[in-house]
């Protein structure tokens, strides 16, 4: 077993270390006092009271970290006291060590307090000394340096003390922080997954189910028919593939070779499709066949942020699949999409039951939506509309300049663009 090296082992054990140098500094105060080492001057004998009196002199230097004002006081009046009685020990060893301490283990008005204290009893101590001869002007100035720069070196190193505490609490706090905003992006990005993957997966299986459903009651009497709801079925099944594969992809490292050493963006042996956008509300009203959906457009489409561009397309498939879901039979279905200077607002109604009379229970679809709006700062509105039906509107700031050319201005004039689809 290694022994630690004293100086570890001072360090790590504090209260130790005071109390082996206050025993320390009381064997050789006792012991100049009992062998009278000190010949230049006059003093007192040594006898029963001054022994005891020279100790308690010294020995409250153990405490001074744990209480430095108390022990500083007690050290410094005693020592006084020593002088006035002619008691020889160790001079002022004592004292320096205990304003010493004051300036390194204490703080505030009460230190500044006691240094006055200790400084005037000390100042008296030399004028008294001075009156009868005792004392030199040498020996004032030399005690005041040596007082004084024990207490500056104390005071230093308590700041650096207190400023390397300071950067330490500092840099974990930021360690804290800097945990708790990572912990917070992993949870909004497997909330944004969780968006995606419900959107691309609730719309696609609803169309898919809808258009099964379609072949199978034509597969005998229009085998046509149900052969085009097949090959609906295989593309819509092909493009949800594509967009779980756009979604998912960001979860792999871009250092994750493809098998036989292919492009890492390539996954099954076709690329990652790019993420969907307002200019493909066309071809979603399209697909989406087995709705009688009238979509008008008012103003440019393009020119919009990634961020718009996606969560107004996710937003609008989540409502056409929650009319697939829960409207029932409807006769209508309008999706109005006007872009200005400084919004995108879209309103996507219908003329179904609503989804109060819907006897499924709440979903994440409507949730999903508020979470869309709320990341680029916009509002939503959600319920059912007079007459009947429901009414989804949301306004997306663009923050954004529209396009300036002929084209769009002559677009501007022009009636808004429609493209309807009955089923």
């Amino acid at each position: 077993m290694t022994r630690p090296h004293p100086i570890v082992w001072l360090r790590a054990n504090p209260r130790s270390a005071d109390m082996i140098l206050a025993a320390c500094i009381t064997a050789a105060a006792v012991t100049v006092h009992l062998l009278e080492l000190d010949q230049t001057e006059d003093f007192r004998e040594p006898s029963w009271w001054t022994v005891p009196f020279i100790v308690a002199s010294v020995f409250p230097i153990a405490w001074r970290r744990s209480f430095p004002i108390r022990s500083g006081l007690f050290v410094a009046a005693a020592q006084v006291i020593t002088a006035l009685l002619d008691i020889d020990g160790t001079g002022f060893v004592g004292v320096l060590i205990a304003v010493y301490s004051l300036g390194a283990h204490s703080s505030g008005p009460r230190r500044t307090n006691a240094v006055w204290v200790i400084g005037v009893g000390i100042l008296l101590l030399f004028i008294a000394g001075l009156s009868v001869g005792e004392v030199y002007i040498g020996d004032f100035i030399s005690s005041t340096v040596m007082l004084v720069t024990a207490y500056v070196v104390g005071d230093n190193l308590r700041r650096r003390r207190d400023k390397a505490e300071s950067l330490a609490e500092r840099a974990e706090r930021t360690e804290r922080e800097q945990a708790l905003i990572a912990q917070q992006q992993v949870h909004a990005e497997r909330s944004r997954i969780a968006r995606e993957l419900h959107d691309v997966v609730a719309h696609s299986v609803s169309v898919m189910v809808i258009q099964a459903a379609a072949a199978r009651r034509n597969l005998d009497d229009a085998p046509d028919v149900a052969r085009t709801a097949l090959t609906n079925i295989e593309d819509t099944g092909r493009q949800t593939m594509n967009e779980l594969r756009g979604i998912l992809g960001v979860l792999r490292s871009d250092t994750d070779a493809a098998p036989n050493g292919g492009d890492s963006s390539r996954r099954g042996g076709s690329p990652l499709a790019p993420q969907p956008s307002m200019t493909d509300l066309d071809a979603l009203v399209h697909a989406s066949d087995d709705l009688p959906i009238q979509l008008t457009v008012m103003g440019p489409l393009d020119g919009l942020s990634p961020s718009i561009n996606l969560h107004g397309y996710r937003i609008v498939q989540e409502a056409i699949t929650n009319v697939r879901r829960h409207a029932g039979p409807v006769s209508a279905v309008t999706i109005d999409v006007t872009r200005d200077a400084d919004s995108l607002r879209i309103t996507i109604a219908d003329d179904g039951r609503g989804a109060a009379a819907d006897d499924i229970g709440p979903g994440y679809g409507v949730v999903g939506m508020r979470e869309r709006v709320a990341a680029v700062n916009g509002s939503l509105t959600v319920g059912p509309r007079g007459g009947g039906g429901w009414r989804v509107h949301m306004t997306l700031p663009t923050n954004s300049v529209l396009p300036a050319s002929p084209s769009d201005d002559s677009a501007a004039g022009s009636e808004p663009s429609s493209a309807g689809v009955a089923s």
